[in-house]
C-alpha cells in the first residue's frame, strides 16, 4: 500500500446512492468545493425501482432535474387504499409523485455532477475519521480488484492506496451500516419491529393509470407500484416462508392470498428479493463538522420511500446550513438545529411522541391502521399532511 497524501476540500461525502449524489449536487450548486467517495464500484443494478415525492421534485428543480427524469418515469396521482376487505378508497395526492428505476435517478444525478466538475471517487473506503475543531480528517483506502488464493484462485476488493481527506465539514449518506456513524460513536434505537417483505418487479401488469394500490390485511401490508412501460413493483409484507423463492409462484400464490377476488395476469417476473427492513432511527445526526442523511440515519418500510425522499430534503437543509457556516454567516453550533428539526420529523413519520386524531371524515379503518399509513404514503413533508388530512389523520 503506498503512503499517504492529502488533500483538502471544504465538503466530503461519504456515500454515492442517491441521496450522497444529491447532496454532492446541492454542494455544488451552492460553490462549495466538495469530493464524493464510495466503498463500491458504481454499477447499476435492475430491480430496484425508485419512488421520488413531489416534495423532492421540486428540490430537484433547483439542479434542474426534473424535466430530465420526468421523461423517464412515470407519474402517480392518487392512492387507491383498501383495508380488512373493504372497499378502496381513492385520495387524490397533493401534488404528483414520479416512479423511475433507481438506476435512471442514480445515472442522471451523476450526469449532473460531471457537468459541475464534482468528482467521485470508487471504490474508496472510508477507514477512520478523526474531528478537530477547525477540520475533519479522512483517511481513505482506495481498493482494487485482486485475484488471491491458491489452487482455486479468486477475486477480492483489496485496499491498494492510502490517502487524507482533510475536509471542513463531512456528510456521511453511507447506508445502513454507515461507518461514518459508527465514527461518531452514535447508536441507534430500534422504533417498531422489523419487517420483512417479497419485492417483485413484473412486466405486462394492467394497473389503474398513475395509481398506486396500498392493501391492508389483518394487519399485513401490500403495495402496487405501477412503472414505465407496462411494469409494476409489487411488495408484500411477510409473516412467514421467508426462505420461499421470489418467483412466479410464490408472486402468485400472494396474489391469490391477498387478492382473492381479482383475476390479475402477472406477466413475467424481471426481478424478485426478499428483504428484511428495521425501523430504526439513530439516536443523534451528528455532532460538529460531521452529520448523517438518508439511510445512514433512519431506515423503515420500502412502502412510501420515506427515507429516501426524507433523505433528499435532509442533505438539501443540511449543505444549505454548511454553505452558511463556509462563508462565515453562521457558527458551526447552528448545524445542531438540523438535527432538531429532522428527528422531529421522523418521530412523526415513526409515530414516537405523536397524537393521532382520526377526523369525522375518516374511514372506520384508519385509527386501526395509523401508525402504519403515515410512512407507507407517496408523499413526505406538508405534502404528507395535507394527504393524511384528505384520509381523515391529523398528527399533533
Amino acid at each position: 500500500m503506498t503512503n499517504p497524501s492529502s488533500e483538502h476540500v471544504q465538503l466530503l461525502v461519504i456515500g454515492a446512492g442517491p441521496v450522497g449524489l444529491f447532496a454532492g449536487l446541492c454542494a455544488a450548486r451552492r460553490g462549495l468545493r466538495v469530493l464524493l467517495i464510495d466503498h463500491v464500484w458504481r454499477g447499476y443494478s435492475s430491480g430496484y425501482a425508485a419512488l421520488v415525492h413531489a416534495n423532492s421534485l421540486k428540490l430537484m428543480e433547483d439542479v434542474d432535474l426534473v424535466r430530465k427524469l420526468e421523461r423517464q418515469g412515470k407519474r402517480i396521482e392518487r392512492i387507491g387504499i383498501r383495508a380488512d376487505g373493504g372497499n378502496v378508497i381513492t385520495c387524490e395526492l397533493v401534488a404528483p409523485a414520479l416512479v423511475l428505476p433507481q438506476a435512471i435517478l442514480e445515472e442522471t444525478l451523476l450526469g449532473a455532477l460531471r457537468e459541475a466538475g464534482v468528482e467521485v471517487r470508487s471504490p474508496h473506503q472510508a477507514a477512520t475519521i478523526e474531528q478537530h475543531a477547525d477540520a475533519v480528517d479522512v483517511r481513505v483506502l482506495r481498493r482494487e480488484l485482486v485475484t488471491v488464493g491458491s489452487p482455486a484462485p479468486r477475486s477480492e476488493w483489496e485496499p491498494v492506496e492510502s490517502s487524507v481527506i482533510q475536509a471542513d465539514f463531512v456528510i456521511g449518506a453511507d447506508g445502513y451500516d454507515s461507518r461514518v456513524r459508527a465514527a461518531l460513536g452514535i447508536d441507534v434505537t430500534e422504533v417498531g419491529n422489523g419487517e420483512s417483505f417479497a419485492l417483485f418487479e413484473v412486466s405486462d401488469y394492467e394497473t389503474p393509470d398513475s395509481t398506486s394500490s396500498l392493501f391492508f390485511d389483518d394487519g399485513v401490508g401490500s403495495l402496487v407500484l405501477p412503472m414505465p412501460e407496462g411494469r409494476a413493483r409489487l411488495s408484500f409484507q411477510l409473516t412467514d416462508q421467508l426462505d420461499a423463492a421470489p418467483d412466479i409462484e410464490r408472486l402468485r400464490a400472494l396474489l391469490a392470498a391477498r387478492r382473492p377476488s381479482e383475476a390479475i395476469d402477472v406477466g413475467r417476473v424481471e426481478w424478485g428479493s426478499v428483504m428484511h427492513f428495521e425501523r430504526r432511527l439513530a439516536r443523534r445526526f451528528g455532532k460538529g463538522r460531521v452529520w448523517l442523511a438518508g439511510d445512514a440515519a433512519h431506515v423503515t418500510s420500502p412502502f412510501g420511500a420515506q427515507s429516501l425522499n426524507v433523505g433528499l430534503s435532509e442533505v438539501h437543509s443540511l449543505v444549505g446550513r454548511i454553505a452558511a457556516c463556509a462563508e462565515g454567516k453562521a457558527p458551526i453550533s447552528s448545524l445542531e438545529s438540523y438535527s432538531t428539526e429532522f428527528e422531529r420529523e421522523w418521530h412523526k413519520l415513526f409515530g414516537v411522541n405523536v397524537l393521532f386524531d382520526v377526523l369525522p371524515h375518516a374511514p372506520r379503518w384508519l385509527s386501526k391502521y395509523a401508525r402504519r399509513i403515515v410512512s407507507a404514503l407517496p408523499a413526505s413533508g406538508n405534502d404528507l399532511l395535507a394527504l393524511l388530512a384528505r384520509l381523515g389523520l391529523r398528527l399533533s
